[in-house]
């Protein structure tokens, strides 16, 4: 999970209702903060950096689709294209 869902509540809720167990890095300021190993920060690094790159690209924060489906036609038409 990201580092943004730190809510314990949240993933007991996960967990209760549909059996995911959601591991969350801890943030550095946190007590019992431990570093993640580089073979889990390298390829984490890589994939926010490809969710950033494409939320530029796409202009996906600056959207006007009227709904979930008009937001899904526009992504995927411009990822095929």
């Amino acid at each position: 999970g990201d580092k943004g869902y730190l809510s314990i509540d949240y993933q007991r809720d996960l967990f209760t209702y549909n059996q995911i167990n959601m591991e969350v890095p801890m943030r550095k300021n946190q007590h019992g903060y431990k570093p993640k190993p580089y073979i889990f920060r390298k390829p984490r690094k890589r994939i926010e950096t490809l969710f950033s790159q494409l939320c530029d690209q796409f202009m996906i924060r600056r959207n006007y689709a009227k709904s979930f489906d008009g937001f899904k036609n526009r992504i995927l038409s411009k990822i095929m294209a």
